[in-house]
């Protein structure tokens, strides 16, 4: 009766075991189906960047091999691309600039048949840590089949590759654990050898729970980390779009607005007052125009960091100073920048986030007696920004998110928060809105000690 007991005993270890196995199989399988998906979004977003491009960089590349040189520097200028090669039919790199991508690929027959009738060809390709997005566009002016590669670093998959190791180790871990966990359970053993404990099965349910649970932390952890990637692409998918869709946009009105600027300067040149006050309206309009153009443009632009150790201090110093220039009404201060506060940032880039956030908070507070602070703290695994001013804080009807055009002042386009965002964003941070309890706004940025993709 016991060696009956201890036998059914066994059988629903290995019966739990075997259930545990299985959730820990289905649950790589799904990781790997997530990192199909993510791979396809990742290619999706670096097509429609190349393509949104293309009405700039075809006529440059229509000028023949003495052009390739100036497409490589547009590509690498707009974004497209962190190193930019023309190959030959047979895959040897004739040109490149600044120097060959880290990364090793091939072109299949059916990819090489879509180049052939005009259409650009997507891939991922992997070498070590470095990751890849590499675009394959059609030279069709050139007899020796010459293509042009772009290739674009991607953060994203590199720490999604790293971060699917750990979780693929784990889950191999847990396996083979589970699988001596059976051997264990079901070797009978020698007939001289005394029963095991009573609690030596316990022990291993025990053992074998904690390593399931192990499993699904790193499985859920590994989820999240690809909703934020997904996320982040869907972001870059939207940005892709709004980019062509601007190109067009800008190179009609641009057009436009020439056509209107060249015949204003020639009424300018008449002689009756009326007609001179006039143009010189014309010429006003067709600047602010200009303006709005040029402010759309650096939004749904693709900018590509260039990261270097910066002290923040020196830069909020000269953005405060330049900002509160022609409002005298506003006291405006620095917090926290006593000691050097050194962040890996592209500076121009961040220069710009911070003059958005400081220029509205100014704003706000415009009116006699406002006051505005950036004010900076020091915590784990980065800095915090705090931008405030005890305007009139947000309108009832705010989202309470950044969303591009949306603004309460008149004649803004409602770009500035979230061209900040962007930037921020792109730095590895992010930003926030609040109100203050006593009244006014306060936009929090954090900013990584890291690089983002290290």
């Amino acid at each position: 009766m016991a060696e009956r007991g201890r036998g059914s005993l066994r059988m629903g270890a290995v019966l739990a075991l075997a259930i545990v196995a299985l959730f820990d199989v289905l649950a790589v399988v799904h990781g790997i189906r997530s990192q199909r998906r993510l791979r396809a979004r990742v290619s999706e977003a670096a097509a429609g960047r190349v393509e949104a491009a293309r009405s700039a960089l075809d006529p440059v590349l229509a000028r023949g091999r003495q052009a390739w040189d100036e497409a490589a520097r547009l590509a690498i200028s707009e974004g497209l691309a962190s190193e930019v090669e023309v190959l030959d039919a047979s895959g040897r790199v004739a040109f490149s600039r600044p120097h060959v991508a880290p990364v090793a690929h091939r072109l299949s027959e059916p990819d090489r048949r879509q180049l052939e009738v005009g259409r650009t060809v997507t891939a991922l390709a992997r070498e070590g840590q470095a990751v890849r997005a590499l675009t394959y566009v059609p030279l069709p002016f050139t007899s020796a089949g010459h293509v042009l590669r772009l290739a674009s670093p991607e953060p994203d998959l590199e720490d999604e590759a790293r971060e699917w190791q750990t979780v693929l180790l784990g889950h191999v871990l847990a396996l083979a654990a589970l699988g001596l966990a059976v051997v264990l359970v079901v070797w009978p053993g020698p007939a001289s050898a005394p029963a095991p404990p009573e609690g030596a099965l316990s022990a291993y349910e025990e053992a074998m729970g904690r390593l399931r649970d192990r499993g699904q932390q790193l499985s859920e952890r590994h989820e999240q980390e690809t909703r934020r990637m997904q996320e982040r692409i869907r972001e870059q998918e939207a940005m892709a779009r709004a980019g062509e869709l601007t190109a067009g946009i800008v190179h009609e009105v641009r057009n436009g607005l020439g056509t209107i600027v060249g015949y204003a300067r020639l009424i300018e040149r008449a002689r009756d007052p009326q007609a001179v006050a006039q143009a010189r309206a014309i010429l006003d309009e067709c600047g602010t125009l200009e303006t709005v153009v040029r402010r759309f443009t650096d939004f749904v632009k693709l900018e590509r960091l260039r990261l270097v150790a910066t002290d923040l201090g020196p830069l909020a110093s000269r953005v405060l100073a330049r900002e509160q220039r022609g409002h005298d009404g506003v006291e405006a201060r620095l917090v926290g920048f006593d000691a050097p506060l050194v962040v890996p940032a592209d500076e121009e880039l961040l220069e710009r986030a911070l003059e958005n956030l400081v220029r509205n908070a100014i704003e706000a507070a415009s009116g006699g007696g406002g006051h505005v602070e950036l004010r900076a703290v020091r915590e784990a695994g980065g800095v915090r920004l705090d931008v405030e001013d005890d305007g009139p804080g947000f309108a009832d009807d705010h989202p309470g998110e950044v969303r591009p055009f949306y603004t309460t002042r008149p004649g803004g386009l409602g770009l500035g928060l979230p061209l900040a965002r962007k930037i921020v964003l792109l730095h590895g941070g992010d930003l926030s809105l609040e109100r203050r309890t006593a009244g006014g706004a306060r936009v929090t940025v954090r900013l990584p000690e890291r690089p983002p993709g290290i």
